[in-house]
């Protein structure tokens, strides 16, 4: 009975570290547009395509020393969301060095809900902190094995 009760009691707590873990990682950069980190992963290529995807097909490679972090967004576009002009994202490392991206943002309440991969040229082994993406911080912490 106390194992069962303390295997309940450690289920919740686990899922609420994964919830609070998971909130962390979701703002709203614009009135009516939320964004969802999804995930952070690493590569010695990237695609420089705009947000939303569309037709840019360029890509880019590393140089020795460096790596592309790959950070995943999803987005999700209410009708409140008013088209303006937006800036691109940038991280943070844990050094509070900013890093940016090449890909922009083109027609954002194009689509009601979409996923972009905006890669950032960091040094091999960097440990990122967030994302900024307009008036937005998201914790990329918890995502970031690297």
């Amino acid at each position: 009975m106390v194992n069962t009760l303390l295997a309940g009691f450690s289920t919740a707590v686990l899922l609420a570290a994964v919830a609070s873990g998971q909130a962390a990682s979701k703002a709203q950069p614009l009135p009516g547009l939320d964004a969802t980190v999804t995930k952070v992963e690493r590569a010695a290529s990237a695609s420089l395509r705009d947000c939303p995807p569309g037709t840019n097909t360029v890509n880019a490679v590393t140089r020795p020393g460096e790596q592309f972090a790959l950070v995943t967004v999803a987005f999700k576009v209410s009708p409140a969301f008013k088209a303006v002009p937006m800036k691109r994202p940038t991280v943070t490392d844990g050094a509070d060095k900013k890093y940016n991206t090449a890909s922009t943002f083109v027609d954002v309440g194009s689509v009601p809900e979409y996923s972009c991969t905006f890669p950032f040229r960091v040094p091999e082994g960097t440990k990122l902190k967030s994302l900024q993406i307009e008036s937005a911080s998201l914790d990329l912490s918890a995502l970031d094995a690297k």
